[in-house]
């Protein structure tokens, strides 16, 4: 995630890895020729120096550090007192702090690390600035809000000061009072910022109301926030002259300290007592690992709230929507010459600068902000453009509607004043609901925006309160209908999650179980036992009958078995992977067999569905002999049970059918070798809360989807039949798609032009991730017809996280049989397009549809440990880098039987670049 064109903490993660390939290039060539290890090799170059103080008395002097010992060090910045000297004498505010590194040794010599430029007035500190807001209490039910005062630039020699949006205070002066001890007195007298800004001119969409009331207030409470961060002396634009003559070293943990107090008496204020904390940073680093705004350097929410206020607006002009629509963006796409990664930006498509005040709005200031990057493409109106963040490009992880959950990031366990979300405001609400006119009653609302799919559906306008278009002047009665207990039913989802503890009253939660799977030797039979509980008690299924659709009365539909396991391919007896081979489903899919169908005694030569001895649960018998067995020859054998159960609508409760979406779960088959586990589920949850896939079938088990995303599984949207497709109408998501794509659906073979790739679960996890970091972002087409055809684009997705953080994913096993830093013998190549010899001969979509049904010669491939990291690093010189290394990338099957790829000599658990060590 990215603001302001400063990258955030997911880029740099993902770049370092692909600079560290290029530099070990040739060490790892010739390390992979063959023959013995040979002779010792020289000496490496020597490890960067630990963070100093441990070993280096009790003091440190910032004067002495090394760039690379600045940016490994952690400090920590604790502010003792504030004090702003009343009027008339100079409101200057000093600020009384300290600064220690993490093992508690004093920091000294900052104040010697002043920066002034030929055209400066005065000097200033690089590594420390310093923000001040007053905090005022809403009227009428209306939201507080935070008002800085740092609104006005500093003098230049060509400048007098001016008017600006809230910035930071670093012109000051700072003295050292002791060791690790500062005095810093602030430039701005903050008590004279109202006078000097009612002195200033204001012309054209430099507005002075948009800077708010700024008369100084010293009995309100106020917020002082410390930054200490950026480059290290004498890098980057830290030197005496601010000149810049090497790239700059900067601190790779940045500090931002928060002092909450009230001026008039000096006295501190504790979070809980100021009551203005609606989000702890912590919620938001579950899913951004760690949020690192404006250069990586702010890094706590409690931050932004200071500058990113109603001012942000000034010096912009209004731009007004139509038809729910602002002015057209223009993207520009940008291929860096180095890395070949696409960025893009955006412009107004007549030329003008784009603004940031959208319909009276001030989008950066935070709620607004925040809740439309996470709406994203949820949201009514279209072509937002906050400095370069298109909001209606960001799609939020949690899948099913999940950004409406409020409780992910206003957690009341972590944020002391969470629940604050639960009073409703014009301002909070209509920064998700802002197709709502609130001054006219109209507008649209977020069903009318869900509700059109395709470019010729006309956008409803219900307006605000269907049907009555009620006109909200003020905040007072938005409570009367928007009550604490009805904004919770609103904002949650329909599954009892993490966050979402409570389900509407009268709705079912299910868990499933699997207690065993066994086979037996000699008929091949696998017996399952197994129970499903509906709010902690186990179900009693209908009996059986002839045929069955319903298993479970009040209740739709079912889970399923799936049926995974391995058989010998590509000269390897048996692979450590699921393949699924002889199952007969295309694309080496398990076999599904439904608790339904079990039930039918229409299926009793294939299998049947009977009460255990074991009180609540139940044996479902696979035959051995029957179409839904597994070969006798499978090995590494598992069962997943997946899918869910749809309750009926119930008018009493007012409760629609509703989908009843429940927690995916795997058994290995007693005996059998277990397929190994390399990524933690909770991880995933702690974006996505739940994964949920395909509809909801499969929830939360990452094992769940290796059992489908097998090795073989590629791409099936090259299958889709001409005619079908020349009468395709594809929904607003996928026609921009298309359209990017420059795909012509009329055309003979038209599917043949639709990306093929891989869907094993490696490969399409990575690609997906890595977005538009990758040289070629991860793209498919799959044949879902006649119900859907589903395009993937992943060209425009930004990460929300460290990209490089493995451990952010997977699990931290010792195990080289479950780490992620290397891949298991027998692991199976990936096949990143299926060829056959009739597809070779005659390219149409029927052949291309058939020569999924099995692997053949003339498959695309890549080797396993190349395909996990091509995934990711996909430029041409990691390409070469992989390749002179044993891998083979997209090459025919027949090529790839028996290769040895030697990526682990290198890149292996303990070797000289461990891909978990590089990837920290």
């Amino acid at each position: 995630m990215s603001l302001h064109g400063h990258s955030a903490s997911g880029r740099t993660g993902a770049c370092r890895f692909v600079g560290l390939c290029a530099s070990v290039l040739v060490a790892a060539a010739l390390a992979a020729c063959g023959g013995g290890d040979g002779a010792q090799g020289p000496q490496g170059v020597p490890g960067v120096p630990g963070t100093p103080g441990q070993n280096a008395g009790d003091k440190i002097d910032l004067a002495t550090l090394t760039a690379e010992q600045w940016a490994a060090s952690k400090f920590v910045v604790a502010v003792s007192k504030v004090s702003v000297p009343s009027a008339p004498a100079a409101g200057t505010p000093v600020i009384e702090f300290t600064i220690k590194d993490s093992f508690d040794k004093p920091v000294n010599g900052l104040e010697k690390f002043t920066s002034k430029s030929s055209t400066a007035t005065v000097a200033s500190y690089p590594n420390i600035s310093f923000a001040l807001a007053k905090y005022v209490a809403g009227v009428n039910s209306g939201p507080s809000r935070w008002v800085s005062y740092i609104v006005t630039t500093v003098p230049t020699t060509a400048a007098a000061a001016a008017a600006t949006r809230p910035t930071t205070d670093n012109s000051g002066t700072l003295v050292a009072t002791g060791d690790g001890a500062y005095k810093y007195t602030f430039y701005r007298d903050v008590t004279a910022i109202k006078s000097q800004i009612d002195a200033m001119s204001f012309t054209g969409n430099n507005v002075k109301a948009d800077l708010d009331d700024l008369t100084w207030e010293p009995t309100l409470p106020h917020r002082l926030t410390v930054q200490f961060s950026g480059a290290a002396r004498g890098t980057g634009s830290n030197t005496a002259d601010g000149a810049t003559t090497t790239a700059a070293v900067n601190l790779e943990n940045p500090v931002n300290a928060i002092y909450n107090f009230v001026p008039s008496t000096g006295a501190p204020i504790a979070n809980a007592d100021l009551k203005r904390q609606l989000v702890n940073v912590e919620n938001c680093n579950q899913c951004h690992n760690k949020l690192a705004l404006h250069g990586g350097n702010r890094i706590d929410t409690d931050y932004c709230v200071v500058c990113h206020t109603a001012q942000r607006g000034y010096g912009h002009a209004n731009t007004t929507s139509t038809n729910a629509r602002f002015p057209a963006l223009k993207e520009t796409a940008t291929v860096s010459a180095t890395t070949g990664i696409t960025s893009f930006s955006y412009a107004r498509a007549d030329g003008l600068t784009t603004s940031y005040k959208y319909d009276g709005v001030t989008v950066g200031q935070m709620p607004h902000m925040i809740h439309k990057i996470h709406n994203g493409k949820e949201l009514v109106k279209e072509n937002y453009n906050y400095a370069n963040v298109v909001f209606n490009n960001k799609g939020y992880s949690m899948l099913g509607g999940g950004q409406k959950m409020c409780t992910v990031c206003h957690d009341s366990a972590k944020a002391v004043n969470a629940n604050d979300y639960l009073k409703p405001t014009r301002t909070g609400c209509g920064s998700c609901h802002d197709g709502i006119n609130f001054a006219t009653g109209g507008g649209s609302t977020l069903a009318d925006k869900a509700a059109v799919v395709y470019s010729t559906d006309v956008l409803a306008t219900s307006g605000h309160a269907p049907g009555v278009n009620l006109v909200q002047t003020d905040d007072v009665a938005c409570s009367i209908c928007h009550t604490p207990d009805n904004i919770k039913i609103y904002h949650r989802t329909e599954n009892k999650t993490t966050h979402n503890p409570a389900v509407a009253p009268g709705l079912a939660n299910f868990t499933y179980e699997i207690k065993s799977a066994a086979v037996n030797a000699t008929t091949n039979d696998l017996t399952i036992e197994f129970q499903v509980l509906k709010d902690g008690t186990a179900v009693s299924f209908v009996p059986a009958a002839a045929s069955v659709s319903n298993p479970l009365t009040g209740f739709t539909g079912g889970p399923s078995f799936l049926l995974a396991f391995a058989a010998a391919q590509d000269g390897i007896a048996v692979p450590a992977e699921y393949n699924n081979l002889g199952s007969g489903q295309a694309g080496a899919q398990p076999r599904s067999v439904s608790i339904a169908a079990l039930l039918s005694t229409s299926n009793a030569a294939n299998g049947t569905l009977a009460a255990s001895s074991t009180a609540g649960y139940y044996i479902a018998t696979i035959k051995g002999s029957g179409a839904w067995a597994m070969p006798v020859t499978a090995k590494m054998r598992a069962v997943a049970l997946q899918g869910y159960f749809t309750q009926n609508a119930d008018s009493a409760l007012g409760l629609p059918a509703t989908a009843r979406h429940t927690v995916s779960v795997i058994k290995p088959v007693t005996g059998d070798a277990v397929r190994r586990t390399v990524v933690d589920s909770a991880k995933c949850a702690n974006c996505h809360e739940w994964f949920e896939g395909h509809g909801g079938n499969r929830v939360y088990e990452v094992q769940v989807c290796a059992t489908c995303h097998v090795p073989g599984l590629t791409s099936s949207g090259r299958g889709i039949a001409d005619a079908t497709l020349a009468t395709w109408n594809f929904d607003i998501a996928s026609s921009k798609i298309v359209a990017d794509w420059g795909f012509d659906k009329t055309a003979t073979n038209a599917a043949l032009a639709f990306p093929a790739t891989t869907n094993a679960l490696k490969d399409m996890i990575h690609g997906i991730h890595a977005g538009r970091e990758r040289v070629t972002p991860f793209k498919d087409a799959r044949d879902r017809t006649p119900s859907a055809i589903q395009l993937l684009d992943f060209r425009r997705m930004d990460f929300p996280g460290t990209l490089g953080n493995c451990t952010g994913c997977h699990v931290t096993s010792t195990s080289d049989a479950t780490t992620y830093n290397t891949v298991p013998v027998a692991s199976l190549v990936s096949t990143q397009e299926s060829v056959n010899a009739a597809y070779l001969g005659t390219p149409n979509p029927a052949n291309a549809k058939a020569s999924r049904a099995t692997p053949n010669v003339d498959d695309k491939v890549t080797t396993p440990f190349t395909a996990a990291c091509v995934s990711c690093h996909d430029a041409p010189a990691a390409k070469s880098h992989m390749k002179l290394n044993g891998g083979l990338i997209e090459s025919a099957r027949s090529t790839a039987v028996g290769v040895v790829e030697s990526c682990a000599v290198c890149h292996g658990p303990g070797r000289e670049a461990d891909a978990a060590v590089v990837h920290k």
